[in-house]
């Protein structure tokens, strides 16, 4: 009996266009959906595409994170926080990749 009924409403969407554009478009809406689903292992940070990585100065890290010039070397120190590269004698900076990398981390959730 259900075989019939699934039947009947075949036949009757595929006599009528808006129906078939209706049942399309949810086709389309799952490939995308799986699509977009398909490798979530893979962080948004990565998908997007860049320019080429920079070396953000200390100001410029604790505008974009919130975190004061103390903090940052707290988390450095007990490995939660990326760790700065030298880039004169005097001179912190951080990746700039590894910093929004950081930053995704906080926003989905994950701390390390």
């Amino acid at each position: 009996m259900r075989a019939q009924t699934n039947h009947k409403s075949s036949a009757s969407v595929a006599a009528d266009p808006t129906a078939q554009r209706a049942l399309q478009a949810a086709h389309l809406l799952q490939e995308a959906l799986t699509l977009l689903c398909f490798d979530s292992t893979i962080p948004l940070a990565q998908t997007i595409k860049r320019t080429p990585d920079r070396l953000l100065r200390l100001p410029e890290v604790e505008r974009l994170t919130g975190l004061r010039r103390s903090t940052i070397y707290e988390q450095m120190r007990s490995g939660i926080f990326p760790r700065s590269v030298k880039a004169g004698q005097r001179t912190a900076t951080w990746p700039e990749s590894a910093v929004q990398s950081w930053i995704a981390e906080r926003m989905n959730g994950r701390t390390t």
